[in-house]
């Protein structure tokens, strides 16, 4: 069989209470190989996600890491023409998690890193 990629598609948000609500809005699976595809893990920081593909037995297949979608490092010219670097908070926006399908994928289990660097689960999705 053919190597092929899953694309899943999830609304991000922070609620009233600063919690992090995930939505799953669509899935689409594709014939291919993701280029250069690493998942090491680099250094989590406080609201990266944390997306373990498992299997029907909740055994993990896979885990891809996120950096935070809420954070976005925008580069700008400034008023003196230089290039500068600037950290913008969301309140909401969309990202894509893609890896290479495993065949017996059953869910997607996705959870936040928190300030102690534990991971809380918020959303698990069946495929």
């Amino acid at each position: 069989m053919s190597p092929r990629v899953v694309f899943l598609t999830y609304n991000i948000k922070k609620n009233k209470n600063t919690e992090t609500e995930i939505t799953f809005l669509k899935h689409k699976l594709v014939d291919g190989k993701i280029k250069g595809f690493s998942n090491n893990d680099k250094n989590q920081t406080e609201g990266d996600l944390e997306c373990a593909f498992l299997d029907s037995k909740k055994n993990v297949l896979q885990v891809v890491n996120i950096e935070n979608p809420l954070k976005k490092i925008v580069e700008f010219v400034n008023d003196s023409g230089n290039l500068e670097k600037r950290l913008i908070e969301l309140d909401s926006t969309q990202f894509v998690i893609r890896a290479p399908y495993i065949e017996n994928t059953k869910f997607l289990e996705i959870r936040e890193i928190s300030e102690n660097q534990k991971p809380n689960k918020i959303l698990t999705t069946k495929l």
